[in-house]
């Protein structure tokens, strides 16, 4: 009898784990779209993207700032940091090693309701991906030492953030628009609580949120999806099932009367911005408040630009969005305007808003806000990124994560719903309003005068104007085509999606502009699309709308031009468009002179990021004598002195048909596209012609760095930045090849700068190497945020970091890491036809030729240790170099350790790309 009850139970074991181990099934929501949730509780979602190569692999958490109580304040967040920093079986910084070491990417974030972890690499490698993240998250060990260090980290982008105007208004607004629900405090926590964060307390707040039911795997590209149900059981399918009470979130009161706050601070532009609470996510007036947002302040041609910037002229940008989270959110405006237009942008903004709830909107209007919503979902959907942050989020927050019932809610809103969400949520009594002002500013306002203002507003929008508005060959398939009058034409042909890209490139930029005419060509790039000879500024900018699509001027260190993507239906009408701003640009007058205090308040605005500050002391200082020194935006003194007509005698010089790169990337066929580009553009001939030594007459020869130059700027904040540069090499040098990897050993989270300063010394949450390539020149340096006690000790240890590279030969690991991260990212930007066309013609415009791809993949494939070695010690000069300190005083004045010493020493900000 005991041996046939020891029959059964083995019986019964096999089948319990024959049972177990069996492949987890999964519904087909919608075509390639996959869902099922495991036995635990846990959701597993995979979108099928075949023929892509890549995939995102990302695990999604209900943990975020709203579940924490007073002393938890910043622990999600906090958590988010620690996740990397070892499990069981991996040490710091290789849980990123692991992941950069395939060639992909890997970083997580938190919101109010989300934590997000995230890894994008080659299809190839995507379990791998799954393992590491999974290791991570369910067995970091949250070492006390690495915690104590990375409170340090935590404190410090604290700090940068406090050192950012934008950011400082919005955690002011949303602390007094929302006085009960957490969205009020900010996801990044505060100094008290940060500090006091104990092993325990992480523990035990991870065990409160990190178990099954609170997990969703999300997978997106070219996988398959059983394939990932089988992995993510295999690995998470023996996690317990936890029994935990739901978390229940305060609500927030209804607001019973407007609200106001007005900061001042070191700031150069001042700045304002409203919100009005609205709905939750999962609420059926959300599609009809984001179609709302577009026709309120998306874009050119949506109300509160046309009224308050472009006829008024009291803000210099104005932006509407609609925030609608899990619970209540809001309806947001912010502007860039003057101190002294506060009020009456505050008045005409609320009584544009509240003329929606009395008069329709247009037509086209309504037409022209549902296009751009679905067209972003579209463009969304390019990436293997967007696809899985879609999905995700309308997971996390619905229950559902298809978004087509999204899309065809947008599509179902009228005229009537616009009005009834108006009606319903812009009331007198729920206006959050806040202002940023200079600190010197004499600007005051109460309360009492916000109300009257607001009173005045909904006056005006029932008894003024009843007009809603006034009228109003590494990539594959690529043809070469040169017309008669010399214009380039590149078409690559891909319909995976119906989209295209359209970059027209011309030779110009900061390279071709002096001091004189500093910023000629920032102003040409916005100026440009703003109206032809037959079309006004606003009827180009509703024609390109009513496309869904978008123009826009671009300008660069060395091109300038013309970038558009429209979906494919609308190519030809778009092309044609774009001919049309080449060839008949306005230059008009009116608009030039909308655009000139704009681009003076972006120079003001560049003040007050010492980020950018800091990198544009550090350019003029490097590159002095070359335009590369020059300001991108342009000096205050040339904005100023610049006409319609000296700034279109620039454009002609340069916008030839023969120095023109007309690059399409998209859902198009080549002859097709070369017939209407010969339609469009074949009878385009030069006006006045200048040779090319006439254009080269005025770039002087690149400078040669000799000694050691320190720049150093005070300003009262709580940080400095810092940038020690050299001088680097060209774009069509051998040596760029080598100076990316090494720019890329030194990089990311598993990068030595990281690894040594951020998570071992704590002395930055920001920093990283940088290298530009230039027609003439370039540079390679690094920068880094830090606390002034901290400078000496940052800058000693840059220098120690980069006396390594000089003299110590990099290992096998590190170098194979560096070059398959510098491919797959390359492969990885290659993704969208916006992208790709760009990518095209600049290689032509350049001379790279269109295999250049191939080219760059071999070359970085055959770089070896003694190579990175060899060109390490030709351009890591340290007695010639360039240090620029920008921000707050140093802690205690000591001497300037010499470069080559691994003592303190300091100069420098925060990396700016876009001035790199």
């Amino acid at each position: 009898m005991k041996k046939i009850r020891n029959i059964v139970l083995l019986f019964t074991i096999l089948l319990v784990a024959t049972m177990s181990t069996s492949p987890l099934m999964a519904e087909e929501l919608a075509p390639h779209l996959y869902k099922s949730t495991m036995d635990n509780g846990l959701t597993v979602l995979v979108k099928e993207m075949p023929g892509t190569r890549v995939a995102t692999v990302q695990i999604w958490v209900k943990a975020g700032s709203v579940y924490e109580d007073e002393e938890e304040a910043g622990i999600t967040h906090f958590i988010e940091h620690m996740i990397f920093k070892g499990t069981e079986t991996r040490g710091p910084g290789e849980i990123a090693e692991a992941i950069e070491g395939a060639g992909g990417r890997v970083n997580a974030y938190t919101s109010y309701e989300n934590t997000v972890y995230h890894a994008t690499l080659s299809a190839e490698h995507w379990e791998m991906a799954f393992e590491v993240l999974a290791d991570a998250v369910l067995h970091s060990v949250f070492d006390p030492v690495e915690l104590e260090r990375e409170k340090k980290v935590v404190l410090e982008e604290i700090s940068m953030r406090y050192d950012r105007p934008n950011i400082r208004l919005f955690h002011e607004l949303m602390a007094t628009a929302y006085t009960t629900h957490p969205y009020r405090l900010p996801v990044i926590g505060n100094e008290e609580a940060i500090n006091n964060f104990s092993r325990d307390r992480v523990l035990k707040y991870i065990n409160q949120h990190y178990y099954p039911q609170n997990l969703t795997v999300v997978i997106a590209g070219d996988v398959k999806s059983q394939d990932v149900m089988e992995k993510v059981s295999a690995i998470m399918g023996s996690m317990p099932r936890a029994e935990r009470e739901t978390a229940t979130l305060p609500a927030e009161p209804g607001q019973d009367e407007a609200r106001v706050f007005t900061i001042k601070a070191d700031i150069m532009q001042p700045q304002m911005a409203i919100a009005i609470p609205i709905s939750e996510f999962d609420n059926p007036d959300t599609p009809a408040l984001d179609v709302l947002a577009q026709i309120a302040g998306h874009g050119e041609t949506s109300r509160l630009y046309r009224s308050i910037r472009d006829e008024k002229q009291l803000v210099y940008g104005i932006n509407a969005s609609a925030f609608t989270p899990t619970d209540p959110g809001m309806f947001e405006i912010t502007a860039i305007l003057e101190g002294s237009n506060m009020l009456e942008a505050l008045e005409a903004a609320l009584a544009e808003l509240f003329r929606l709830k009395y008069f329709s909107v247009t037509n086209e209007e309504l037409k022209r806000a549902k296009h751009s919503l679905e067209s972003d979902f579209i463009f969304n959907m390019e990436r293997v990124e967007g696809q899985a942050r879609v999905i995700g989020s309308f997971e996390m927050m619905s229950g559902d994560p298809r978004e087509d019932s999204y899309v065809e809610d947008i599509r179902a809103v009228t005229h009537e719903d616009i009005m009834r969400v108006a009606r319903k949520y812009f009331t007198e009594k729920a206006i959050n309003v806040g202002f940023l002002l200079e600190t010197d500013s004499g600007f005051e306002v109460d309360s009492e005068e916000i109300k009257k203002i607001i009173a005045r507003a909904e006056d005006t929008a029932i008894h003024g104007e009843s007009e809603a508005m006034l009228a109003n060959t590494y990539l594959s398939r690529v043809h070469r085509f040169e017309l008669e009058n010399g214009i380039v034409l590149l078409v690559r042909e891909d319909d995976t999606v119906p989209t295209v890209g359209i970059r027209a490139v011309f030779p110009g930029g900061l390279r071709a502009e002096t001091p004189v005419t500093n910023g000629a060509f920032s102003y040409i790039n916005e100026l440009l699309p703003k109206g032809t000879r037959s079309m006004t500024a606003k009827e180009v900018a509703e024609a390109v709308a009513d496309m869904a699509g978008s123009i826009t001027g671009f300008s660069g260190k060395n091109t300038f031009g013309i970038k558009a993507d429209f979906l494919a239906r609308f190519f030809p009408k778009g092309l044609k468009l774009v001919k049309d701003i080449i060839r008949e640009p306005a230059f008009d007058p009116t608009e030039a002179e909308k655009i000139r205090p704009e681009l003076l308040a972006q120079l003001k605005q560049q003040e007050d990021s010492l980020s950018s500050f800091a990198f544009q002391v550090f350019n003029r200082t490097l590159f002095e004598g070359h335009p590369y020194g020059l300001n991108s935006i342009g000096t205050v003194e040339a904005i100023k002195s610049f006409t319609p007509g000296a700034l279109k005698e620039i454009y002609l010089q340069h916008a030839r048909p023969a120095d023109l790169v007309l690059a399409i990337s998209g859902d198009v066929k080549a002859e097709e596209t070369k017939d209407l580009v010969v339609s469009l553009f074949g009878d385009w001939q030069a006006g006045q012609t200048f040779s090319e030594e006439e254009i080269e007459e005025g770039i002087l020869p690149p400078s040669f760095l000799e000694k050691e130059i320190i720049r150093e700027v005070i300003r009262e904040k709580e940080q400095v930045h810092l940038v020690i540069g050299f001088l680097g090499a060209k774009l069509t040098d051998e040596d760029r090849f080598v100076l990316e990897v090494l720019d890329t050993i030194l990089s990311g989270q598993s990068g030595r700068l990281f690894l040594e300063l951020r998570d071992k010394q704590s002395l930055a949450y920001s920093l990283s190497s940088f290298s530009y390539f230039g027609l003439d020149t370039g540079a390679f340096g690094i920068y880094i945020g830090t606390s002034p006690e901290k400078r000496e000790l940052a800058v000693s240890s840059i220098w120690h970091e980069l006396k390594l590279m000089r003299e110590e030969p990099v290992g096998e690991e590190e170098l194979n890491r560096a070059k398959n991260i510098l491919i797959s990212q390359y492969e990885l930007a290659m993704q969208t036809h916006s992208s790709q066309a760009l990518e095209l013609g600049l290689n032509e415009m350049y001379g790279l030729g269109q295999d250049f791809g191939n080219k760059y993949i071999q070359a970085i494939r055959e770089i070896d240790a003694a190579k990175v070695l060899q060109v390490a010690r030709k351009y890591i000069l340290p007695e010639a170099y360039v240090m620029v300190a920008v921000g707050a005083k140093p802690a205690e004045k000591t001497e300037e350790p010499e470069a080559g010493n691994t003592e303190p020493s300091s100069k420098v900000d925060e990396k700016s790309a876009q001035q790199l």
